[in-house]
């Protein structure tokens, strides 16, 4: 069915970012821009994909393709894997075409009529004006050609769909830990950070870590594992640094996530020896997790039944499991049932 994308003008106003007039004034398009504003006008919905109003704010992927474009075709079913692994909760896949003398709006709409399940997202067809504010302002000219828009609405990367990059970027960027302009900020103290470990330079190891965390704590949250293992494992000093994760549960509410996947490094990594877990910190941290980031969070809950298993506390996780997999979104069901089967065959062989 054909609808007129006001929809994608508010995503190109209020999510995307960005005005007319400083878009005039770039020169090239690229990545850490925001992304380009519009008003696409003439712009048609081949596909709907979910609720309209629900793309607003959210990570999406803006990919340009044809019909005779053979690359494209190959990216299809792969761009349908990652909107149904990601979930439209978490991304937006927006495929834009437009009519040309090789592809008429007829047969872009047989064509993705035919795809069916194959090309599950949303499917738009315009008269060039994305074209022109997107490909052509990045100077891209080869198709198929995706843009990764995060969603604060900076581009964080321009290229092949199947491009390797495309999808660790996207995953990144989808969790929200993932800015470019960040990541080249810290280029060069993340390979210094790298060096000292190596060398046991910790004072210099320390500093530079402590720089790269207060360019953005989000992106560069897993440095705060990488400390973790430095004192429980370089400098064999379990202490200090089960004292420093202890803290982090006070003093790093702001970031929930962050907590719960301490915690799951505590109690599940194999670079830690079981003489070295502590599960009762892990246990203190994934607690914190939830009260900060809220009780009912699903993603929170099968972060405690992790931990719960790993403390053998199995009628607990799989209380907590069966919960998550009820509640959990479309795109996490099938991962969350499946991990509650598993506690439950574990439980039922502890009972045997």
């Amino acid at each position: 069915m054909k609808m007129r994308l006001a929809f994608l003008t508010a995503i190109a106003c209020v999510a995307l970012g960005g005005t007319s007039s400083a878009f005039a004034q770039r020169k090239t398009l690229k990545v850490g821009d925001a992304a380009p504003s519009t008003t696409l006008s003439g712009v048609k919905v081949v596909k709907e994909f979910g609720n309209p109003a629900d793309i607003e704010g959210k990570p999406m992927v803006v990919e340009f393709w044809a019909t005779w474009c053979g690359p494209c075709k190959q990216s299809i079913p792969h761009l349908t894997k990652l909107q149904k692994k990601y979930g439209a909760d978490r991304l937006n896949i927006i495929g834009v075409t437009n009519p040309d003398k090789d592809q008429d709006d007829a047969k872009i709409e047989r064509f993705v009529k035919k795809q069916g399940s194959r090309m599950n997202y949303w499917v738009v067809s315009d008269e060039g004006e994305m074209g022109r504010n997107w490909m052509k302002a990045a100077d891209q000219d080869g198709i198929p050609c995706a843009f990764i828009v995060g969603k604060q609405g900076k581009i964080q990367f321009i290229g092949h769909p199947m491009d390797r990059k495309f999808e660790d970027i996207l995953g990144k960027v989808v969790r929200g830990r993932y800015d470019h302009v960040s990541m080249q900020k810290a280029k060069n103290h993340l390979s210094e950070i790298e060096r000292a470990r190596k060398m046991n330079n910790w004072d210099q190891y320390y500093t530079l870590s402590d720089k790269v965390i207060e360019i953005d704590p989000v992106v560069f949250y897993y440095l705060h594992m990488d400390r973790f293992d430095v004192e429980l494992m370089d400098r064999d000093n379990p202490d200090k640094a089960y004292q420093d994760a202890i803290a982090m549960s006070v003093n790093r509410q702001d970031d929930p996530e962050l907590l719960s996947w301490m915690a799951e490094h505590i109690a599940l990594s194999p670079s830690i020896p079981d003489d070295k877990r502590n599960l009762d910190v892990a246990l203190a941290l994934v607690q914190s997790a939830r009260n900060a980031g809220g009780t009912k969070d699903t993603a929170m809950m099968v972060s405690e039944a992790k931990i719960r298993m790993a403390r053998g506390e199995i009628d607990q996780a799989v209380k907590l499991q069966r919960k998550a997999s009820w509640s959990a979104p479309e795109s996490r069901k099938d991962e969350y049932k499946r991990l509650y089967q598993e506690y439950k065959s574990e439980a039922a062989q502890v009972q045997e």
